[in-house]
């Protein structure tokens, strides 16, 4: 896999493209309201990141996705009217109206796109465009549909495949977190001890609670807006009209969304004119033409006796020097050169075509897990705990272990007081992208138990994955996903109700580490750990 094959493949979508793409996901009751929750909070989030980084096709997808998910279904869902459910409903609710401006914004700027693309495909010879495609490998034909990697004219990008640079992406991200923690206030010696695997109590955090980064609130939003707006062709895109058939949704009225401030002509003052009574300033008296040679000069060394006196026996030239004259500007001032932005491309592909985003996971951190959870394990009890991180040039980075509380038997860990590991998430904008567990007893693999819980993750992000470890036995460790088809859709339609069953299929899950799967170790990644167990 290069980029080099991604010339034809990265064909933009337009909006109405986008729209029917975002509405493609698997809404499924049966998974716990706790689920859709955290995958509504990650993929918002998601948006957020792909509008920083200028990728607007895909953050266009991911929010539009999003507020389908919250208008459309969260309030539907069988566990929604419970206490829990609705605390964590109501802040998903209440940015639907900042979601829809932003859509509105985007439109014009993929449309535009998706016509400067038209226009120059149009342009090629068919039979050169069909040879070319024909010469692509599998991976470029399935990178055509990925609108992560798609062409924009207003924000170009450079693509890598990840495998080959993967010092450069965690280098990258490294200080691309770094930046957010600055601009969250965390000093550099806290932040020095935070990292690398620091461990502590989340009841003494909440002094640095109050410094955690927020969401964008109206200043910022106006501040990201007006870079969209400059890197528009122009003002003009945004008096475009939307039709009525591609809005899905409606803008609440009552809601005042900060304007922005169109650009004008910048207007010189002139000059007042001297007064008659008033003297013009004199100019210098121009030198004369012919240099006077007996004239001395102020750096000059002291002049000699005037019977040592000797002239030079060739004068310098003091004729005036001409100088040329400046070039005339061009009629048109020629378009600033974009600046490249980096993006990976996927790691690998799902059964169904799928792209999935390239993870990066600390090398040290399933240890770690395992130290906190050796307790346990002594006492044959499961233990559970969740991967969050970030996403950084469509690359994905687990930052934090999160320890949620719960409730732990020999075969199960179920997570509870969801709503507390879900503000924390909020409250330092983390994605949620995989969880680990133990089997204290059993060997390593996924039960049924397990594969219900991974269809919550995976449903919402492809990327998801989970990683078994099983201390006692060898194999003792192991990364997995599931299949799509037939895994996921298969653990969506069971309506099995016993914790552990059998499944009528075979290959429903699959390795998900290295060499073959997404997601990458990395020793130079670091990572927190945030116990939110009350007894810690």
């Amino acid at each position: 896999m290069n980029s080099t094959d991604l010339s034809v493949g990265s064909q933009p979508m337009n909006t109405r493209e986008l729209t029917a793409k975002a509405k493609q996901f698997d809404w499924n009751p049966r998974i716990g309201f706790k689920y859709w929750a955290r995958a509504a909070e990650t993929i918002h989030h998601e948006g957020q990141i792909y509008f920083r980084e200028g990728n607007f096709p895909q953050a266009y997808l991911v929010l539009f996705r999003y507020s389908t998910l919250v208008l459309e279904y969260l309030g539907s869902h069988p566990e929604a009217k419970e206490p829990e459910s609705r605390r964590a409903l109501k802040p998903l609710q209440k940015r639907i109206p900042r979601v829809i401006e932003l859509l509105e914004r985007l439109r014009p700027e993929i449309d535009d796109s998706y016509e400067r693309w038209v226009a120059i495909s149009a342009a090629r010879r068919d039979a050169a465009k069909d040879e070319l495609r024909a010469s692509l490998s599998p991976y470029a034909r399935h990178a055509a549909h990925d609108p992560a990697l798609s062409w924009s004219y207003n924000s170009p990008a450079s693509i890598l495949d990840v495998k080959d640079h993967q010092d450069l992406a965690v280098d990258l991200a490294k200080k691309e977190m770094r930046r957010r923690r600055r601009e969250a206030g965390i000093s550099e010696d806290e932040d020095k001890r935070r990292r690398g695997a620091g461990y502590w109590d989340e009841r003494s955090k909440e002094a640095d609670r109050k410094h955690a980064p927020r969401y964008m609130d109206d200043d910022e939003l106006r501040r990201q807006m007006e870079a969209t707006r400059r890197q528009l062709d122009r003002s003009e895109d945004y008096k475009r009209g939307y039709d009525d058939d591609q809005r899905s949704t409606t803008q609440p009225s009552t809601y005042s969304y900060p304007s922005i401030n169109k650009s004008s002509p910048f207007r010189y003052e002139s000059l007042p004119l001297p007064r008659p009574s008033e003297s013009p300033k004199l100019r210098p008296v121009r030198p004369p033409k012919e240099l006077l040679i007996d004239r001395p000069s102020p750096i000059s060394p002291p002049s000699r006796p005037d019977n040592e006196l000797r002239p030079p026996s060739k004068l310098p030239d003091y004729s005036p020097v001409r100088e040329k004259a400046p070039a005339l500007p061009p009629k048109t001032l020629a378009e600033p050169p974009k600046e490249k932005r980096i993006t990976f491309q996927a790691a690998a592909y799902l059964e169904n075509g799928e792209p999935i985003r390239p993870v990066f996971l600390p090398h040290t951190l399933r240890q770690r897990f395992l130290d906190i959870a050796a307790d346990n394990t002594r006492r044959e009890l499961e233990m559970c705990g969740v991967l969050c991180g970030t996403q950084v040039n469509n690359a994905l980075f687990i930052s934090h272990l999160i320890i949620p509380e719960q409730r732990c038997t020999s075969d199960t860990c179920e997570t509870e007081n969801e709503s507390g590991m879900l503000n924390y998430c909020i409250e330092n904008q983390l994605l949620v992208i995989g969880w680990i567990h133990t089997h204290p007893t059993q060997t390593c693999f996924m039960s049924s138990r397990d594969l219900h819980t991974q269809a919550g993750y995976q449903v919402m992000m492809p990327e998801s994955f989970a990683i078994v470890c099983a201390p006692r036995h060898t194999p003792s460790w192991g990364i997995f996903r599931l299949t799509n088809p037939p895994g996921l859709s298969h653990i969506l339609a069971c309506q099995k109700s016993e914790t552990f069953h059998q499944h009528s299929i075979d290959n429903i899950y699959t390795e998900a580490g290295q060499p073959q799967g997404h997601v990458y170790e990395s020793r130079a990644l670091e990572f927190e750990v945030c116990d939110l167990r009350p007894s810690r």
